[in-house]
């Protein structure tokens, strides 16, 4: 689990950081649309890495042209011993902040339920969604995933046709685009990787561009005075806005200069072959940067088991001080299990041989196809791991 953690921190870190160090670039060349679709990559990186892990293994052939090297060291044990409560820790801290997470969403979950349940109905608009007044909302949101609803100040009605028409079409867009099913997701990456202070960031660029890209579709059709209405409105529900978690917010204080100046120039539209094309393009992108990152865990190696079972050290060597290797030639079946074992090379000569052989007929590797024949491993018995001032070279002849 942590290892997975850290894996996909360090990879959303790297796709984070480009989304937002280029946002000002991508904005002005893509336009908000766009943008906004970018966000997508962050959740198919987390697909893709399940696919990465079972897909290869239902199409693929296991390779066997490398030799797997691993170490069993004697003093493992103890060195596993010492360093649980640590890992232990990163959990636990971990959990915690999980739960925290979870704990507020659900909490503005139980306040918004509340929050309908008092809501006034508002009759005759111009809305295909249920559209509701209370006192407590300062400003315009979308609420609901099964039973979407639109929840207004109660000031609304005394505004103009106009400004009703957008600020409706602003959050019906909204709800046409299933962005409140993609701020849960959102936030369901952010609970999980609640520690790295990047993806808080990116959650909160996510959000603005969300409404960025609502404007631009609002705005698209009107012309320079109505814009500058339409301007007014976001600054006058900016002041108070309800912010959260589970619902859209239409004022937003924050980036309320870079919504005005967007107006000032011509957004490029929404073309849906564009949007598909580079969801598709996001998709294979995030495969393939799925499987360099598995890659790197191989350490070079095309094969590596599933299931690795350490070999006991004897105890014989351990009472000798004694370091030696095994060298094992075996074949690996379709389901992934090891058979026809054979030793090619020990040292000591048959000191470290029954341990390796028994250990390896437990091991479990990818079910594939057609499995591997004359597949290779080393294992190294190491008393005490050299230190990290001793440069290690490996020798080979051919």
């Amino acid at each position: 689990m942590m290892l997975w953690l850290l894996q996909q921190t360090v990879l959303l870190s790297f796709v984070c950081g480009i989304l937002l160090v280029g946002h000002s670039a991508f904005q002005k060349h893509l336009g908000a649309h766009k943008t906004y679709s970018l966000w997508m990559m962050l959740p198919l990186v987390l697909i893709s890495s399940v696919l990465a892990n079972y897909l290869p293994s239902n199409f693929l052939p296991v390779q066997s042209n490398q030799i797997a090297y691993y170490s069993i060291k004697a003093g493992k044990a103890i060195t596993q011993s010492e360093s649980t409560w640590y890992s232990q820790t990163l959990i636990a801290i971990w959990v915690l902040g999980f739960i925290l997470m979870s704990l507020t969403l659900f909490l503005q979950g139980t306040y918004l339920k509340k929050l309908l349940l008092t809501a006034k109905k508002v009759e005759k608009l111009d809305s295909y969604l249920p559209t509701y007044s209370h006192p407590k909302v300062l400003s315009p949101m979308l609420v609901g995933f099964f039973n979407p609803r639109i929840i207004l100040p109660t000031n609304f009605l005394s505004l103009s046709q106009l400004k009703q028409h957008s600020i409706i079409a602003h959050e019906q867009y909204h709800h046409k685009r299933f962005d409140l099913p993609c701020n849960l997701l959102a936030y369901g990456i952010l609970t999980i990787f609640w520690f790295n202070p990047l993806f808080w960031l990116a959650y909160r660029r996510f959000r603005d561009d969300q409404e960025l890209a609502c404007d631009a579709e609002v705005t698209e059709t009107l012309n320079k005075e109505e814009k500058i209405i339409y301007s007014k409105m976001l600054l006058a529900y900016s002041q108070q806005a309800n912010h959260g978690l589970l619902h859209t917010h239409y004022g937003n204080k924050h980036i309320l200069k870079e919504r005005i100046m967007q107006m000032k120039t011509r957004q490029k539209g929404q073309s849906g072959l564009a949007v598909l094309g580079l969801t598709i393009t996001l998709g294979l992108s995030s495969l393939l940067l799925n499987q360099q990152v598995l890659a790197g865990d191989d350490k070079g190696n095309d094969i590596h088991p599933v299931i690795r079972i350490e070999p006991v050290y004897p105890a014989a060597a351990v009472k000798a001080n004694q370091n030696g290797f095994v060298v094992l030639q075996f074949d690996i079946s379709p389901q992934g299990e090891v058979n026809n074992i054979k030793v090619i090379k020990s040292s000591p000569t048959a000191m470290f041989d029954a341990s390796a052989t028994e250990a390896l007929k437990k091991w479990r590797y990818k079910e594939s196809k057609t499995g591997a024949k004359g597949s290779m491993v080393q294992l190294d018995f190491v008393i005490e791991a050299p230190t990290s001032d001793i440069e290690r070279i490996k020798v080979t002849s051919k």
